[in-house]
């Protein structure tokens, strides 16, 4: 049952008490007692009836709605605390905070030389060699903005600012930009050393952060729904959120987690970095979190394009997921150590300056830069398979990869990147996000999460797949510590962003 909750108007009662007296309205004012302070958050409803039902709930406790977050389910709202309990208090609403959401880097130092050869490690000059290099496949950038450099040659189309520096097309913190070389970029600025993985794909920048890499819950909501927008006008057929936060909920009820689950359902193939929040257990971030999304985690190829010599970074999160326990990173890629575009003048490339490489490269590792790399594998998947939905494009990535460094589903997800592989293959995946939310701390089933995941055989099906072989059985669980994970032993450690070399 809904409850109706008015604005106290205690306020109004004791400013009628003064004017009896004479004082006039500023001295009235000056006695009031001072209004509740407010704050911004996103309230969303479990009904699938989705923003209209957020916005009766919001106004009808006298809140004040900001804008609407229709793929979210929701709507933001200005709200005090007495606004936030009335709320809390209504059956089927969700009334989450607008917590940051960071791209935010750290400095580090490496142990080897700076390198690209993931186009060779994935397999992807394979597929450039059979005339598929990702062309006409929309690929949305929701990061920093994209600099319009040489190398995207024509290709970066379209585009929003919501971050209020008014310019989708100038990245001044230095992320989108170089996020967008790795999924796209064409090799121009290096004579063609440096070349992303799909180098034909379509960019749009959808800017959600400026020079200080930070953004809020509410801003990215924004920028996804943008997409989901406008993905018929620019062929927006992959998404990739090179970002993440500390999950604060279960998937079912975190309005980032809706947000791309609808992002999904619309057609568009959603890649979310894994974080880096490594080695320990429980810290993939969210939108990663969510069952239905690619989520990458990063491997270190050491330089090399054989994957003989690859090895787990020590700061690729690990699932579990907390608090529902799926079972995360999908799959891994190159992450450490990798060279992309530079964006001049930008906030990384001033406080980086040992990172850059030649005139219009630079050096970084991370997460985010390794789901920049599934993403332009997801876009020649698109290319070979154009009426391929999002399940089956995960499908191909998923059932095609390569042995993982260490073979833990919750380290390295079901592998390498195979992107030669999934071009090729023809298996598809069929998953549902759930329905029920998981409370934080709860202990649960991990055989229960196993079985709703691309783990088990019989969410899979098409040409070619051999069920018998892709069952989990070959992993032989000597990391795995109990059958049940339990939330409340997650360390919370917060990612601090992708890792600047």
């Amino acid at each position: 049952m809904r409850t109706s909750w008015a604005r106290p108007a205690a306020a109004a009662l004791v400013a009628s008490a003064l004017g009896m007296f004479g004082l006039s309205g500023a001295a009235q004012a000056s006695l009031l007692p001072a209004p509740p302070p407010s704050a911004t958050y996103v309230v969303s409803t479990l009904n699938a009836v989705g923003s209209a039902l957020a916005t009766s709930d919001v106004l009808a406790i006298g809140g004040t709605v900001l804008a609407d977050l229709s793929v979210a389910n929701g709507v933001a709202a200005s709200l005090t605390p007495t606004e936030v309990s009335a709320l809390q208090a209504t059956v089927g609403v969700v009334v989450t905070n607008d917590f940051a959401v960071s791209v935010s880097s750290t400095t580090t130092s490496s142990s080897r030389a700076p390198a690209a050869v993931f186009p060779q490690s994935t397999g992807a000059i394979q597929a450039w060699a059979a005339g598929d290099n990702g062309a006409g496949v929309g690929v949305a950038v929701v990061d920093t903005g994209i600099d319009n450099l040489p190398d995207f040659s024509g290709r970066l189309v379209g585009g929003v600012d919501l971050s209020g520096e008014n310019n989708p097309l100038h990245d001044s913190y230095g992320h989108g930009t170089f996020v967008a070389g790795l999924i796209a970029g064409n090799g121009a600025s290096s004579n063609g050393q440096y070349t992303g993985e799909a180098p034909g794909a379509t960019l749009i920048s959808v800017k959600v952060a400026g020079a200080s890499g930070s953004t809020d819950l509410v801003t990215v909501i924004k920028g996804i729904q943008w997409v989901v927008s406008h993905r018929q006008t620019y062929n927006i057929r992959v998404l990739n959120l090179s970002l993440g936060a500390q999950p604060q909920s279960s998937t079912v009820k975190n309005p980032l987690d809706r947000a791309v689950e609808t992002a999904w359902n619309s057609g568009v193939v959603v890649v979310a970095a894994a974080g880096n929040a490594g080695p320990f257990n429980g810290t993939i971030l969210s939108p990663g979190d969510d069952p239905l999304v690619v989520t990458a985690g990063g491997l270190d190829d050491n330089g090399t394009a054989s994957s003989s010599d690859d090895t787990m970074t020590r700061f690729s999160s690990v699932g579990p997921t907390n608090p529902d326990g799926w079972i995360k990173p999908d799959l891994v890629t190159s992450g450490r150590s990798v060279v992309s575009l530079a964006a001049p003048g930008s906030t990384v490339y001033n406080n980086n300056p040992s990172a850059l490489i030649g005139s219009g490269n630079f050096v970084g590792s991370g997460t985010s830069f390794s789901a920049a790399i599934t993403s332009g594998a997801a876009a020649l998947v698109v290319q070979s398979a154009p009426s391929a939905k999002p399940d089956t494009v995960k499908g191909r990535l998923l059932g095609s990869t390569n042995p993982g460094p260490v073979g833990n589903p919750f380290v390295d997800g079901m592998g390498a990147l195979n992107a030669w592989g999934a071009v090729k293959a023809g298996y598809s995946l069929t998953q549902n996000a759930p329905s029920a939310p998981t409370q934080m701390g709860a202990t649960v089933s991990l055989q229960t999460s196993w079985a709703g995941s691309a783990w088990d055989n019989s969410n899979w099906s098409g040409a070619g797949w051999n069920g018998s072989a892709w069952d989990g059985s070959a992993w032989d669980g000597s990391a795995w510590d109990g059958s049940a994970w339990d939330g409340s032993a997650w360390d919370g450690s917060a990612w601090d962003g992708s890792a600047w070399d």
